[in-house]
């Protein structure tokens, strides 16, 4: 087991880059190396690891680089004869592993809807979570290693990246407003962002942001009134109705979701 690579691949998704992990998981017959060996390969420069030289490596490198940002995963049988390598027609079985960084809950303002979401989400174990406010009364720990950052008047929110799960409930509809504003120009953009407010404050807010020309696209995208419909009022149960949308966006089954809800409905 090559712990070096693995190392490599963890540092290099724990700083939101992207790569491939490629395993030799089995032999059959003759091989160049042993099962366990493993090579990480990245868009550009030269592969770290080596699961054998040679045409098979060069043939898993091309291989790696088509499934780069797919976030496949791919197992592939290869004949080692056919691949120049005369080990007396060996096979090698090879696991390709697309690595992304991991998703995360970004709660924009720590409210009392903002500090349960972000105690549901950790204690759930949904996502990790980070969580900003612009005002300094809005500290100290949530949770266990959830801490609030204080980002005075939100003027300068840090990149978030494409795997972020922005939920905005600040203090104030303009401040809604100026966040949302400063998130959705960001590149890349999140990969979801919800706010709260009503389906009025999602038509103006919309409008809004268009005529400061953030792209209708991104803009469109904004889940506002944010959460399932659920029911209830109390900021928990807001936390509750955020979560399980983000939950079900997350996992690719939020229209899915609305439409059950809609089916059931008294």
């Amino acid at each position: 087991m090559d712990g070096r690579i693995l190392a490599r691949a963890a540092d290099l998704v724990s700083r939101g880059e992207r790569g491939v992990l490629v395993t030799l998981v089995a032999v059959d017959g003759p091989a160049p190396r042993l099962p366990g060996a493993r090579m990480l390969v990245v868009a550009e420069g030269q592969p770290e690891g080596t699961i054998g030289g040679g045409s098979l490596e060069g043939h898993a490198v091309a291989r790696a680089r088509e499934l780069l940002g797919t976030g496949r995963t791919l197992l592939e049988t290869l004949d080692l004869t056919d691949r120049g390598l005369k080990c007396g027609g060996g096979r090698a079985t090879l696991f390709y592993e697309d690595l992304h960084p991991e998703a995360e809950l970004v709660v924009l303002g720590a409210g009392h809807v903002g500090q349960a979401l972000a105690r549901l989400a950790h204690e759930a174990g949904a996502f990790p979570v980070r969580v900003y406010d612009g005002r300094d009364a809005c500290g100290g720990e949530l949770a266990p290693g959830v801490e609030v950052t204080l980002i005075p008047g939100y003027r300068e929110l840090p990149a978030l990246g494409e795997r972020a799960y922005v939920v905005i409930c600040t203090d104030s509809h303009a401040t809604d407003q100026a966040v949302a504003r400063a998130v959705l120009r960001q590149e890349p953009p999140p990969a979801y962002v919800g706010m709260l407010g009503s389906t009025r404050k999602a038509a103006e807010i919309r409008e809004q942001l268009l005529g400061d020309g953030i792209p209708p696209e991104r803009v469109e995208a904004i889940h506002c009134p944010v959460g399932l419909p659920l029911g209830g009022r109390s900021p928990d149960l807001v936390a509750l109705s955020i979560l399980a949308e983000v939950v079900a966006f997350h996992h690719g089954q939020l229209t899915a979701a609305h439409a059950r809800l809609k089916e059931r409905s008294p």
